[in-house]
Formats: C-alpha cells, sequence, structure tokens
C-alpha cells in the first residue's frame, strides 16, 4: 500500500484528478492510500473523488481540519494562499497511527515514471525527504536567511514534492511548534508553507534530485537551450518522475497560452480526465506535438 498527501480546497481539484490518474495509470499493479486535508471542499465534490479513485480498487480518506488554528489567525497571507497550504504539515497529528511515511504532493504536479523510487526510500535518520533548488535559490539564500533568521543554512527546499517520515515527525515534532512559527513569522513570509517547512525542518531533510523528483517546466525550456544534447524531452519521459508546474502560470488556466514545453505531459493526461480538452498541443514553432 502506498500512502499519497495532499492538501488544498477546491481550486486545486481539477489539477489534482490529473495528478493521481497519472500516478495510477503508471502503477496498474500497486494500491494506494489517498489522503485528502481540507477545510470545507463541498461533499459533492468529496464523493465524485471518492467514486473516481475507489473504482479502482484504492482508498480515499478525506480529513476535514482547522482545529489547529484559531479564528483570529490570519492564516491566508494574500489572494494566491489559504490555509490548505499549510495543512500537509499538521499530517502526523491527522493520519491514522498505522501510518508511518507518507508522500505529499502538490496538486499542480503529473508523475510521469513510476513514483516508488522515490517513495521507497531510507529516511536515514531525517524527518523527510525533499528536492533543493540551489541553482535558483543560491543568490536569494543570504535573503532567505535574514528573513527566516536560520542564518547557518545554506539550504532552501522545495515543498511540492515531500516524503515525510510520520513516525519520527510524530515523536519529535509538535502541531503547536508549527502554528507558533506561522504566527511569529507572518509578515516576513513569502512562499508561506515553503517558508516555515524550511524555518522548522532545514537540518532534519534529506536531500533528492530535483532533475527526477521535482523537474520545473520553466527550468527545463532554459536548460535544453544551454544543454540542448542533455535536456531532451527523451531524456525527460526516460528519467523524470514528478514535473512540477510552480509559479502561477498553470496550463489548466493558461491552456494554448502555456508556453513551456513540458505542458504536454500535463495535457496528455488531462484528455483521459477530461475529454473535451482531447486538443493538440503546439510548441512553440507551432508544430502540434
Amino acid at each position: 500500500m502506498i500512502n499519497l498527501l495532499f492538501s488544498l480546497n477546491e481550486t486545486y481539484v481539477y489539477p489534482l484528478n490529473v495528478l493521481i490518474k497519472s500516478i495510477v495509470d503508471l502503477h496498474p499493479n500497486d494500491t494506494f492510500r489517498l489522503f485528502l486535508l481540507h477545510a470545507g471542499i463541498r461533499e459533492e465534490t468529496l464523493q465524485e473523488l471518492r467514486e473516481s479513485i475507489e473504482i479502482h480498487g484504492h482508498e480515499f480518506h478525506p480529513i476535514y481540519s482547522k482545529n489547529f488554528f484559531e479564528s483570529a489567525d490570519k492564516v491566508a497571507i494574500t489572494r494566491y494562499y489559504a490555509i490548505e497550504m499549510y495543512l500537509w504539515m499538521f499530517a502526523p497529528y491527522l493520519l491514522p497511527e498505522e501510518i508511518d511515511r507518507v508522500l505529499y504532493l502538490d496538486p499542480d504536479i503529473v508523475a510521469i515514471n513510476d513514483i516508488k523510487s522515490f517513495y521507497n526510500k531510507e529516511f536515514k535518520g531525517h524527518s523527510f525527504i525533499a528536492t533543493n533548488y540551489k541553482y535558483k535559490t543560491k543568490w536569494l539564500q543570504p535573503f532567505n536567511n535574514l528573513r527566516l533568521r536560520n542564518f547557518e543554512s545554506d539550504n532552501y527546499f522545495n515543498s511540492g514534492v515531500v516524503l515525510m517520515n510520520i513516525k519520527k515527525l510524530r515523536q519529535t515534532a509538535n502541531a503547536k511548534e508549527i502554528v507558533e512559527a506561522i504566527r511569529e513569522n507572518k509578515p516576513v513570509l513569502i512562499l508561506p508553507d515553503q517558508d516555515i517547512f524550511n524555518l522548522l525542518y532545514v537540518n532534519d531533510i534529506l536531500e533528492e534530485d530535483w532533475r527526477i523528483y521535482n523537474m520545473d517546466p520553466r527550468v527545463f525550456d532554459k536548460l535544453r537551450i544551454l544543454f540542448p544534447s542533455k535536456y531532451t524531452l527523451e531524456d525527460i519521459e526516460e528519467n523524470v518522475v514528478f514535473i512540477h508546474y510552480s509559479g502561477k502560470q498553470k496550463p489548466w488556466v493558461l491552456r494554448e497560452k502555456y508556453k513551456h514545453a513540458l505542458g504536454k505531459y500535463f495535457f496528455d493526461v488531462e484528455k483521459t480526465v477530461y475529454p473535451r480538452y482531447d486538443v493538440a498541443v503546439e510548441d512553440k514553432k507551432g508544430r502540434i506535438k
């Protein structure tokens, strides 16, 4: 049984369906237990998700929770961020006791290869396994250190793909610490849950390769210009596990205006979930891909 974790509001149920489809189709012989942490998704929407998941023999466990926060907590930082972005960090205190590890995924992701290479990794004493975009963050590291007051750190991990050592976290961490960190640091948070993740746990995260487990389409387009023989779609299809459509430009919103080459992998899965979007995707030169 593979345990997957998501935390989101209703806005992101659409891409979540695409992500789940991409994973399930890649693993016809595996069974999944899917946990969805939310703070108010409609029952009708949850029932539709349940039916689409359980019909294939997988488990679906939606968990409603706002209990860690008080009504006075203003945890929605901007119109882009809401309470659900934090909920995944509370998984050790919300998931059933028998769960000892879980893979958290942002909903703006698709899987294109077997995810078990990541899910089954050894924690080596750490609470988390995640990826670090050092090529992007090295210039911002001093600023991040100043904002988050972790002056010794030279790391800043992405929170979109995180393997969680639930067993260890139940023994070493607590929910109150997370809530207090959010309250105390709200004025300096830019990527809120990711900032808190790094502030609290940066020294307890084992690093994995973003080029395999957290490929960013924006970065890929730049890399294939700089290293055209190394960064190709063939390489992506052979080696990459997760493509992460991070940032504000989402393929399911922009559609034909989405300019990054790796958008094709989202659209390929999307049309199997939502047939009305079975359309060709053109590359920058107008060629049908």
